[in-house]
């Protein structure tokens, strides 16, 4: 593996904000892109999932120079809501030789949900920016993915399929280069509800990476195997990953990932967090391997945002109606009946922190209740329009209004 000499004779000259045109211009991006998404509606950061944060950190750079490391004081804003977010950050270094940096981040996925499945596209794009002051260099780059999906839920897994383009052009002074990649990627993941309130989450990870016309015009593929674990119990959250390149890279190169961080709420909207990774060889930015730490203070903006909806009907336009159930109300995939269908049990399937099963319904009034995998009917406390059936249990009132279609 080859890429582009990045290390050009040392240019003296003031290092001046004409210099930091590149970092300051993504600095910019980062400021109009939190003022336009977060203030675009009055009471939008009260309402939506707003997340600032101080950070104190060795990072590592993706970009060249390669090996470059960097202890860095960043100021941060994120934004996520479901598979949409947006995140900014802009750092100075610390120490006398380290990089200036920002970057901003933004995705989505659009997508369409029948049942089980889902079928749609993950659109993103990351820019940065960095200075090197032992060169006196600046350096940026722009990726952009365009990945279509297909996931598929059984029981409480979730599998998802993406397969598409990652495109990524990088500079650092006159040097410059572009890499074209087929990015094939398949997730499995299974949350869990446990006791007293905690939580355990496992991810794994199986990608598949393919660069035709390399950096030196050869072919180059890798493939990725790996796992992330996460939990959480009242105040504290963790995260465990650990992931190797199976395929692709030399004997001698880094080829294994470990990582792992905690996080503590020191109040409502405040939390505490501490990370550590130690990564290998990075095909996409043909970066080194690097091992990087971080502690950073993370505030939330504005109120808490709204809780997901408890079990219940969302009843939408056009006779459509969503019926909901939290994951940890039933450890196995519920079914649900009612008027709406003739009381056949439905099989109901995940998505996100739900068991979910729509239906198409005319106005009226109808009766539903959940069924476990055991056969017993439930309504869960806080059902609206929950009420005994007068056979011992318990059943629920629907009224779809007119104005519902």
């Amino acid at each position: 593996m080859s890429w582009p000499d990045v290390h050009p004779p040392v240019v003296h000259c003031p290092f001046g904000l004409r210099r930091h045109w590149s970092f300051l211009a993504l600095v910019g991006a980062v400021g109009l892109g939190v003022v336009m998404g977060g203030l675009g509606t009055p009471g939008a950061l009260v309402a939506q999932g707003w997340v600032a944060d101080v950070q104190a950190a060795r990072s590592s750079f993706g970009t060249p120079p390669l090996n470059a490391v960097s202890t860095n004081a960043s100021v941060g804003l994120r934004f996520t809501r479901d598979r949409r977010y947006l995140h900014g950050a802009g750092a100075l270094p610390l120490r006398e030789g380290d990089l200036a940096w920002g970057f901003l981040s933004v995705g989505d996925r659009v997508s369409l949900r029948r049942g089980r499945f889902e079928v749609g596209v993950d659109p993103s794009v990351l820019a940065h920016a960095q200075r090197d002051p032992s060169t006196d260099l600046g350096g940026s780059g722009l990726r952009a993915e365009l990945l279509p999906v297909v996931s598929a839920s059984v029981g409480s897994v979730v599998t998802e399929v993406r397969s598409g383009g990652s495109w990524y052009r990088g500079r650092i002074g006159e040097e410059s280069w572009t890499r074209d990649l087929h990015v094939t990627d398949v997730v499995v993941s299974h949350p869990r509800a446990l006791a007293s309130g905690r939580t355990l989450r496992v991810d794994a990870d199986l990608r598949h990476l393919r660069a035709g016309g390399g950096v030196e015009g050869g072919e180059e593929a890798y493939t990725w195997a790996g796992i992330l674990v996460s939990g959480g119990a009242g105040r504290a959250s963790w995260w465990a990953s650990s992931g190797r390149w199976v395929a692709g890279l030399d004997d001698e190169a880094a080829k294994t990932a470990l990582g792992g961080g905690v996080s503590w709420a020191l109040a409502a909207s405040t939390a505490l967090s501490v990370a550590v990774r130690r990564e290998p060889f990075d095909p996409v930015f043909l970066g080194t391997d690097r091992t990087s730490w971080g502690v950073a203070l993370r505030h939330r903006l504005g109120a808490a945002p709204p809780r997901p909806p408890g079990a219940g009907v969302d009843v939408r336009r056009m006779g459509r109606i969503v019926v909901r159930l939290p994951l940890d109300a039933s450890p196995h995939p519920p079914g649900v009946a009612g008027d709406f269908t003739n009381w056949e049990v439905r099989a109901m399937h995940r998505r996100g922190h739900h068991w979910e099963a729509e239906f198409d319904v005319r106005p009226g009034l109808y009766h539903y209740a959940f069924r476990s995998r055991d056969g017993d009917w439930f309504v869960p406390p806080g059902v609206e329009g929950r009420r005994q059936d007068g056979m011992g249990g318990w059943v629920a009132v629907l009224l779809v209004p007119e104005v519902a279609r």
